[in-house]
C-alpha cells in the first residue's frame, strides 16, 4: 500500500508539473497567435484585413474544372474603415489574448500551489474563482469588441454583419470551460470548509 501512495503521489507531481509546462507553452502561443493576428489585422496597406463568418454564399471553387461550393467564412480586405472600427477588432484580439494568458497563469499557480501540497483552502478557491470568471468574461468581452468591429468593417465595404450568432457560437467552448472550472470552485470551497471541520474535531 506504501508503494502504490508513493507511485500515485508520484504520478500526481509529474501531471500537475506537466500542466505547469503545458501552461507556459500555452502563454508563449498565445502572445505569438495575438502579435499575428494584430499584424495581419494591417497586412493590406490602405485597408484592414479580417477574418468573418458570413452568411451563407454560394460560389464555385477553384477545384479541377470548378466544383459548387458555399462559404461560411471569408477573409476581407476593406479600405476606409473608421478609426472606432479598427480600435475594436484590436481590442477584441488584446481581450481575447490576455484573457487566456491570465487563465493559463492562474492555472499554472494553482498547480505549483498543489504540488506544494496546498489543496483545500481559500487562495486557491480565489485561483478557481478567478479563472472561471476570465473564461467567461474575455470571451464576452471578444464577442462584443469583434462584432462592434465587424459592423464597421461591413459598413466601410457598403454591407451589413449579419453573422452575429456565429462569434457567439465559436466562443462556446470557453463557456463550457468556466462552468467546469466553476464547478471546481464549488469543489475546493466545500474541501475547505470540511478540512476546517476536521481541524477544529482534533
Amino acid at each position: 500500500m506504501a508503494k502504490d501512495a508513493q507511485a500515485l503521489a508520484r504520478s500526481d507531481r509529474n501531471d500537475l508539473g506537466t500542466a505547469v509546462v503545458v501552461a507556459a507553452f500555452a502563454v508563449g502561443f498565445l502572445i505569438y497567435n495575438g502579435i499575428r493576428q494584430i499584424a495581419m489585422l494591417f497586412s493590406t496597406p490602405g485597408a484592414i484585413t479580417v477574418e468573418t463568418p458570413l452568411t451563407a454564399q454560394p460560389f464555385t471553387a477553384n477545384i479541377g474544372a470548378g466544383a459548387s461550393a458555399t462559404a461560411h467564412a471569408a477573409t476581407l480586405m476593406v479600405s476606409d474603415v473608421s478609426a472606432i472600427g479598427v480600435i475594436f477588432l484590436v481590442l477584441g484580439i488584446v481581450l481575447s489574448t490576455v484573457g487566456l494568458i491570465v487563465a493559463a497563469v492562474l492555472g499554472a499557480v494553482l498547480c505549483r500551489r498543489l504540488l506544494r501540497g496546498h489543496v483545500f483552502d481559500a487562495t486557491n478557491t480565489r485561483l478557481t474563482f478567478a479563472i472561471s470568471l476570465v473564461l467567461l468574461i474575455g470571451p464576452l468581452g471578444n464577442v462584443w469588441f469583434t462584432n462592434m468591429g465587424l459592423n464597421g468593417v461591413f459598413a466601410a465595404a457598403g454591407g451589413e454583419f449579419e453573422s452575429h450568432p456565429q462569434l457567439l457560437l465559436d466562443a462556446v467552448p470557453l463557456f463550457v470551460a468556466s462552468i467546469a472550472v466553476g464547478v471546481l470552485v464549488i469543489v475546493f470551497r466545500r474541501g475547505a470548509a470540511l478540512q476546517r471541520d476536521a481541524e477544529g474535531l482534533v
